[in-house]
């Protein structure tokens, strides 16, 4: 003994260390963490400095042996004797979590055994409390140099900022540059863990688990459809576990599903309040106030169905209103221009523009709103068919529309169909830069515009 406890204290720990198997235990460790660090600190010529966040397991175990170890090698000779180190033992497979029920872990993880598939529960909080590290298999990891697989350990207990530093200190691959965007989604730092991902499948295009982590990236971007198509890809690889293909299959589903019922719910509010806007029984404070992305979209409805000069004057104060939000007078100028228009040529399509609002088909429409001179009649009947993005020409017309409008949300949605065009040609990173880039502009407004329509 070297002191730290009294010779009456250290006999009681000699007797209680012979019926407590716990403690036992305990002191198996710690000799096995002194007789590693002496053969791996005896054995480096040049230790390399890890980064500041690691948790560096060779000092720590120097201390240990500084302290606690010599008490213990004491006791430990007396009572239970001294046991023989193996050579390059295989690390556990609870270092890993193996014996988990469920995983809490969304993403997956490279590290062949941190990546089997079990059903999903959200995590609460960190697992490192319930699931402690065993320090043994951790230390002959790092002296493996195995950092991914240190990683993947702290990363399923929920300690981002270790498995992290222990990232850093890998070789680059592909499975790193994936296991680092797990980190960034851990923390909803979405764009950066698309970047790695893009990274990763630029070396391994049909690499598993970046295709999965590539859709969550792009579902917390809004791009759901993108992320829908990169749970498809999961789905269609060969060879995997049939679990991760079933449930790349049902979250390619529930994103559909997902999809189809924010167009459908975002439909019916702009029909609801447009109707509310033509029918004068809108409270337009509270719409403003409250819904005022609905609102704006309702109001260029409201103003190209409207069939007559009065009926679209009527929608200055409203139109003011939203102004004033955005700090500019696009929308007071827009109806300003269209009440000085002919109502007598414009009414017409005005009321078949109204149909198609309703959701009904108007065969023609299209073709006569493009040789008319009722221009924005025609971009709104471009928005609400897609032909904006199946035609060049009409895109184009959409374009320019939006760009002598100023109005912001216009160019936005002139974008949105630019991407769609570069979908519907077969070029979708194009389409996906695209929609990125929009989306960054759309959220610059807050809560002005609808972004979530942008995709």
């Amino acid at each position: 003994m070297d002191g730290e406890l009294s010779a009456p204290d250290a006999e009681v720990f000699r007797q209680h260390l012979g019926r407590c198997p716990e403690c036992e235990a305990g002191l198996r460790d710690l000799l096995q963490l002194e007789l590693l660090a002496s053969r791996a600190l005896g054995s480096a010529s040049v230790a390399e400095p890890p980064p500041a966040k690691v948790t560096p397991l060779r000092p720590w175990m120097q201390r240990v042996s500084r302290t606690v170890v010599p008490v213990a090698l004491a006791a430990g000779l007396a009572a239970v004797g001294v046991f023989r180190l193996q050579t390059q033992p295989e690390a556990p497979a609870d270092v890993w979590l193996a014996g988990a029920d469920v995983r809490t872990l969304e993403a997956r993880l490279s590290h062949p055994m941190a990546d089997r598939f079990l059903p999903y529960e959200p995590m609460r909080g960190t697992s490192g409390a319930a699931n402690p590290l065993p320090l043994r298999p951790l230390a002959e990891l790092e002296e493996q140099r195995d950092f991914r697989g240190i990683a993947a350990a702290y990363a399923l207990r929920g300690d981002w900022q270790q498995a992290e530093s222990f990232l850093s200190r890998a070789p680059a691959s592909a499975d790193r540059d994936n296991d680092r965007a797990v980190v960034a989604l851990s923390g909803q730092r979405w764009e950066e863990a698309l970047d790695l991902l893009g990274g990763a499948l630029r070396q391994e295009p049909r690499h598993a688990q970046a295709l999965w982590n590539r859709g969550l990236a792009l579902r917390g971007l809004g791009l759901l459809k993108q992320a829908e198509a990169s749970f498809r890809d999961v789905a269609s690889l060969p060879g995997q576990e049939a679990g991760w293909k079933v449930a790349a299959e049902k979250r390619a589903d529930e994103l559909r599903a997902l999809r189809d019922a924010e167009a459908a719910r975002w439909r019916r509010q702009v029909r609801e309040t447009w109707t509310q806007l033509t029918e004068k029984t809108a409270d337009a404070s509270y719409l403003v106030h409250q819904q005022p992305a609905v609102t704006r979209a309702a109001l260029y409805e409201a103003v190209r169905s409207a069939t007559s000069a009065g009926a679209v004057a009527s929608l200055l104060p409203l139109a003011a209103a939203l102004d004033r939000l955005g700090e500019g007078t696009v929308l007071q100028d827009y109806v300003r221009a269209v009440a000085a228009h002919d109502f007598q040529a414009r009414a017409p399509l005005a009321e078949d523009y109204a149909r198609l609002v309703k959701g009904e088909s108007v065969p023609g429409l299209l073709e006569r709103l493009r040789v008319s001179q009722e221009t924005d009649l025609y971009v709104g009947a471009l928005l609400h068919t897609g032909e904006a993005a199946r035609d060049a020409e009409s895109l184009k017309a959409l374009q320019r529309y939006a760009h002598g409008s100023r109005d912001p949300w216009l160019n936005l949605l002139a974008e949105r169909e630019r991407a769609r065009s570069e979908d519907a040609s077969g070029r979708a990173a194009n389409a996906e830069h695209l929609l990125l880039a929009t989306l960054r502009t759309c959220g610059a407004y807050n809560t002005l515009f609808p972004c979530a329509e942008i995709n």
